[in-house]
Formats: structure tokens, sequence, C-alpha cells
């Protein structure tokens, strides 16, 4: 399996399975990873079922830039990468925002969009998340914020990654495995 090149040379994890008409799957984050294997599996009897993880995520080359164009240039290769003109684009959360920004800036490459649990185009919503997630951040925030405005080494994406995921999970071993599975660098795991 080659890596999906984008136009500005950075790698990207992506896999198809299944015949059929093509669905290309964007997970949910951003900052999370691919979560559509079970969801493969079940439709691979009937549609082509591309899995992917953005830029930065998961087992995806972990370097910018990020901006939402970025992700629709990013969506558009590995569209291209698996040589397909139209398909149908899902998204559940961040995912569904790209797969509807996507459609709406390419509507001749969309042959059908599934919209699962997303927050619509605006950012309306990201200062009352942002509020919330420095709250529970508490006596971390300092050093998020550090390891945040700067680039980073494998072992600060390490630690950026398990302060962060710390927030949304109650279980410290729940939190850390999150984490850890965030922080791979595509390298190791590819």
């Amino acid at each position: 399996m080659r890596p999906v090149v984008a136009d500005d040379g950075r790698r990207l994890w992506a896999m198809s399975v299944g015949t059929g008409d093509p669905l290309i799957a964007c997970h949910g984050g951003p900052g999370l990873w691919d979560t559509f294997g079970d969801a493969a599996v079940m439709l691979r009897d009937d549609l082509r079922v591309v899995r992917w993880d953005q830029r930065g995520c998961g087992r995806s080359e972990r370097r910018g830039p990020y901006s939402m164009a970025r992700s629709v240039a990013d969506l558009d290769a590995v569209r291209a990468h698996f040589g397909f003109g139209k398909a149908a684009v899902l998204g559940h959360s961040w995912g569904a925002q790209l797969a509807l920004r996507y459609t709406l800036d390419h509507p001749e490459r969309v042959s059908h969009l599934v919209y699962v649990a997303g927050t619509g185009l605006g950012f309306g919503w990201h200062d009352e998340y942002e509020k919330n997630l420095t709250d529970r951040l508490g006596e971390h925030l300092a050093r998020v914020d550090e390891l945040r405005g700067r680039d980073r080494t494998v072992e600060e994406d390490r630690e950026l990654s398990v302060l962060r995921w710390s927030a949304d999970f109650a279980d410290p071993a729940t939190a850390a495995g999150h984490a850890e599975r965030m922080a791979t660098p595509w390298l190791e795991i590819n």
C-alpha cells in the first residue's frame, strides 16, 4: 500500500476495501483518526469504501499547514489517488464539516453526501468548546499552550496528546491509550 501524496508533498494514510461505487469516509476531530473500519467491512460487498487519516492524524504525516482549504485539497488528493471521477463522501462530526465544504467546493466530484452529526460550516460553537477545554485542562493549561505554540518533537507530540486527551477522559488509562494512538507518528504504523 503506497500513501496518498498531497499536492504539497505530505503523505496521507488511506486504504480501500470492497467493490462497487466509491465512498470516501472522513473521520471526526480534527485530531482523531479513521474510525470507519467496522463500517467498511459491513459495506464492502456493495461499495468500495476508502478510509483515510487526515493530515496530522493517526497514520498520516504530522506536518501542516492545517486549514479547511488544506483539508479539502487533501480529500481531493485521496479521491484522485484512487482514480475516482466522482465519489460519495461520508463525514462524521468535523469530518461532516469537511465533507460538506468539499461538496460545496467540488460538486462535480461528489455523487452523494452523507452528513453525520456535523456542526455546519460556522465556528460559532468553537469559543464555548475552547472555554470548556481550558477549564478541563486546569493545571496542565500552561504546558499545553506552550506545546501548541511551536513545532514539537515526537516526544512532545505524545506529551501534548496525553495532556489534551486527559481532559476528555475521566479514566487516566483510557486517556493515555487514546493519546498514544493519536501521537504515534505515521512512519511507525505504516
